[in-house]
């Protein structure tokens, strides 16, 4: 159970054990060679109750947030410390190199194993992991709520469940881009050993079809294929490795039929149309704000650029899973990770045309989201086939299924001119930009909505001319992925500014400082901007630090840079959406209090968040607050975890039920008293008269509540700010700036990175990183500081090393180890600063912040490039062999070479 599987190949160490003391990958490992070996799982690491000093240390330093990854982590760092338990940082990335984690990015788990190194090696003592009974905890890095059982390796993951009398799933996948279904040829597959039962789109009773906005991806293909990867039939068997067979079996009569492979392929008279939707456009976003050829009349410098960025995988490291469960009265229950679960709930029973209340979600432990959990996967297939059989159905996807069928980060083709006066003010900004929306819709239309309105960057600009389309592809679908929009845009537009600056003779945080969104000032799409605005802050933090380091010199063929990069991101979805979270608070028998959110923990630490926040506005003390998760028939809905909205939201629901239970607590002491409610008060866990006589405790108060039949329990909606969708067109400073409020927050953030570009190679190393972010109020100081390093080394891995490759529909990315993760053996050293520009609508002055820290790494790191050896990198990844061409290209330029 505690030992993971994340791809079955050796790619991501998740399933590392420690054989003969030396640490394994487990999936690389033949049974018939371990005869008379020792074996040591993360089970057997806690002793008598009692945590490993190793496990201590990763709760401790906050390394640990899925939680997937943690086994085989701290498995690798056991094996490491036993035979040397003082390792320098370097012996500690090379023992690590084989573990991947997608979450932390790194930093804490490297602080993790050296403080474990300590307590092993007796220099500080091995700290007792409880939680703090307390309950002031705002900004403290308490004992977070889901740690313990991870690092212990007692969480349950989906494929972690069992069920009595349980079958198997596994789909048959489309081998073609684009093809009409003529036949589907079962008989074979059904007739194999094992297989219970093989459905086709015949089989599904009620919509054929789902997605998170449009309800147009086949759930079971049955006219035609749009990309390699649609599932076409769904295999039920006695074991997974039978079902496996049998899907292999199915055999699919294809007509192929033309594909478009690019959104400039796609937009051509005559491209195939692969929706009946006009030049294979799922949307035009636009954004106009004052009079764009004015703006450029005005301006001293003007700028043009064209940009392109990639397709990225996800690559949470826990595959896409679901177990669903037949129950009495025709419920079909359904254990999944899922950012959603009653989005997930309404979406399988449609397609089993059952009633909502007969289909249950249940949220169990999640490896990971950063967007793709979003839409369903498995959870339609598990569900269907539970409902046909009788019996319940498990389905885990390998990760070559998941890479194949799981949505991606939108590329984008981006053309944009910037224009500026001579004293740095930015005057006009206009932009075309493509999005690559692969087969289907997904999140699409949002998305395109989020790169137009942040485009320009966090910066004032009064004349702006936006242009966004997402065009279908026969690609794979792509949807919402952390950053969710912004990261393409802020490549082009902080590229913009720094040329802009070159022009001007400026320097690059200077111009970002003139031009930086504050309090009073108009984003592009006409919302003025009220509070908690802390952009400036972060430019400062950033220029401190760089003022403050040494910079290594530049040497031979290694030349040194630096880039800065700023950015913002939409707290909440916004738009005019009606955004709501709901929660119940409860007291227990024995004093502990039920939390109950509708929200999901994808490793982010919402629930830790949440509790304390209960806990300072309620006056219990955190270690009291159970909180349970996403549960359609146990919790109320929050809507989905997404757009960095949860402490804002869910925080907010929390504070206001806090305030809800305290009085209740005060109505029942008083019935139990006999005593007006309004003559007693609640405060540090006891309830008191005016006088401030203690009158019960609340141990007390709920040993008679509970014998009296007497329920102690609020239930809140908390409604997020209106907003509104974007304006056909605002002026520069609009006159009702009311209308043009966008969203009800965002965060914002700086970046600085320090590079060495090797001339001969075309490598680049990222030396040295800092990370400002304006999050509001830090709730849980070690989880924002993870958000930021785990959003820096993701966005590493856009700038220099992730890349999805797609050739005519066809997959040349079709494993773990070719999509380029960061590893921990290429870490910069990273630096994180806080900037606490509270919002005064959040819960303590708190706001999300989780998505943005990706999105200023790639413009920064490509900046320091163009600082470093004078090319401008206008496509990334910046793998060594295009740097190097670029390099030599302008060699050649510079020696006469240039062709006009």
């Amino acid at each position: 159970m505690g030992t993971k599987n994340g791809c079955a190949k050796g790619h991501c160490g998740t399933c590392t054990v420690i054989i003969d003391g030396v640490a394994k990958r487990s999936c690389l490992v033949k049974v018939n060679k371990l005869q008379g070996s020792s074996i040591e799982t993360i089970e057997n690491l806690s002793k008598n109750g009692s945590l490993h000093p190793i496990q201590v240390s990763f709760i401790r330093a906050g390394a640990i947030q899925c939680g997937f990854c943690t086994p085989g982590m701290i498995m690798a760092t056991k094996a490491l410390l036993a035979r040397n338990n003082n390792p320098s940082d370097e012996e500690i990335r090379k023992a690590l190199k084989n573990n991947l984690c997608r979450c932390t990015g790194y930093v804490k788990i490297l602080d993790a194993v050296k403080q474990a190194g300590a307590m092993l090696r007796g220099e500080i003592s091995v700290p007792e992991i409880a939680e703090e009974e307390v309950s002031s905890t705002i900004g403290m890095s308490v004992v977070r709520k889901d740690t313990v059982a991870k690092a212990a390796g007692k969480a349950l993951y989906a494929d972690d469940l069992q069920a009595e009398n349980m079958l198997w799933g596994k789909l048959a996948l489309s081998d073609r881009p684009h093809a009409r279904i003529k036949h589907i040829d079962i008989d074979a597959a059904k007739a194999m050993p094992g297989v219970v039962a093989v459905l086709t789109y015949e089989d599904i009773p009620g919509r054929r079809t789902f997605g998170l906005i449009t309800h147009h991806q086949p759930v079971l293909a049955f006219d035609r294929v749009r990309y390699v990867g649609d599932p076409v039939a769904l295999v039920l068997a006695e074991t997974e490795e039978a079902a496996a067979r049998a899907a292999q079996a199915v055999k699919v009569e294809y007509e192929d039929l033309p594909g478009v492979f690019s959104p400039q392929e796609a937009l051509q008279s005559g491209a195939s149309q692969l929706h009946g939707e006009k030049r294979n456009i799922l949307c035009h976003i636009k954004v106009r704000k004052g009079d764009i050829e004015e703006g450029f009349q005005n301006s001293d410098v003007v700028v043009e650029g064209t940009y392109s960025t990639p397709f990225i995988e996800h690559a949470y490291l826990e595959p896409e899973a679901a177990l669903a469960v037949p129950e009495a009265g025709g419920l079909i229950h359904v254990f999944t990770p899922t950012q959603n679960s009653h989005a997930f709930r309404d979406q399988i029973a449609a397609s089993l045309n059952l009633p909502k209340d007969k289909v249950r979600v249940t949220l169990v432990t999640t490896g990971g989201a950063f967007g793709g959990r979003e839409e369903t996967t498995v959870q339609i297939h598990c569900a269907l086939g539970a409902l046909k059989t009788g019996r319940p159905v498990k389905m885990v996807l390998t990760r070559e299924e998941s890479i194949r069928m799981s949505y991606k980060r939108h590329p984008a083709y981006i053309k944009c001119k910037t224009g500026a006066s001579r004293d740095g003010k930015l005057q006009a900004f206009k932009a075309e930009i493509y999005l690559d929306t692969g087969a289907y819709a997904s999140a699409g239309v949002p998305v395109a909505t989020r790169v137009a309105s942040f485009a320009a960057g966090p910066y004032e600009v009064p004349n702006v001319k936006v242009d966004v389309y997402a065009v279908y592809t026969n690609n794979q679908p792509a949807g919402a992925m952390r950053g969710f929009g912004s990261p393409q845009g802020a490549f082009a537009a902080e590229q913009q500014m720094d040329i802009l600056a070159e022009k001007l003779d400026m320097d690059p945080i200077s111009l970002r400082e003139i031009n930086a969104l504050e309090k009073g000032k108009s984003t592009i799409t006409g919302h003025v901007l009220v509070g908690g605005v802390g952009l400036k802050g972060c430019l400062q933090a950033v220029r401190d630090y760089l003022d403050k380091i040494e910079l290594p010199k530049s040497e031979g063929t290694k030349k040194i840079g630096v880039g800065i990069a700023a950015g913002h991101k939409n707290v909440g979805l916004g738009c005019g959406l009606l955004e709501k979270a709901g929660v119940e608070v409860a007291l227990q028998e024995d004093g502990s209090v039920d939390l109950r959110l509708g929200c999901t923990e994808n490793g982010q630490g919402i629930f830790t968040a949440a509790a304390q926040i209960a806990a300072q506005a309620t006056g219990i003390s955190y270690s009291r607050f159970l909180v349970q998760g996403s549960d359609t028939h146990e919790t109320p809905d929050a809507g989905m975890t997404t757009g960095s909205r949860m402490v804002f939201l869910t925080g907010n629901a929390v504070y206001e039920a806090a305030g809800l239970f305290k009085k209740e607590i005060c109505r029942v002491a008083g019935i139990i008293l006999g005593m007006k409610e309004d003559h007693l008060v609640f405060e540090d866990e006891v309830v008191k008269n005016r006088s401030g006589k203690v009158m019960l405790t609340l141990e007390e108060l709920a040993r008679q509540a509970f014998s009296a039949g007497l329920a102690i329990k609020v239930e809140h909606t908390y409604v997020g700010p209106k907003t509104h969708p974007i304006a056909k067109h605002v002026e520069s400073y609009p006159s009702d700036p009311s209308q043009n409020n966008l969203h009800y927050a965002y965060c914002f953030g700086a970046h600085g990175a320090v590079v060495e570009v090797d001339e001969e190679t075309g490598e680049t190393k990222v030396l040295k990183y800092i990370a400002a972010h304006d999050a509001g109020k830090a709730i849980h100081l070690h989880s924002v500081e993870g958000q930021i390093e785990g959003g820096v080394v993701m966005g590493l891995g856009y700038a220099l090393t992730e890349e999805f490759v797609v050739e005519k529909g066809w997959l040349k990315t079709d494993d773990l180890r070719k999509l380029g993760i960061p590893k921990i053996d290429i870490l910069p050293e990273i630096t994180t600063v806080v900037v606490e520009e509270v919002d005064p609508r959040g819960p303590f002055g708190a706001k999300g912040m989780g998505e943005l820290p990706v999105t200023p790494v790639a413009p920064a790191i490509c900046n320091a490039i163009y600082d470093a050896v004078g090319v401008r990198c206008t496509e990334i990844p910046v793998i060594p062999a295009r740097l190097k061409k670029l390099i030599e290209d302008r060699k050649n330029c510079s020696e006469g070479g240039c062709r006009t």
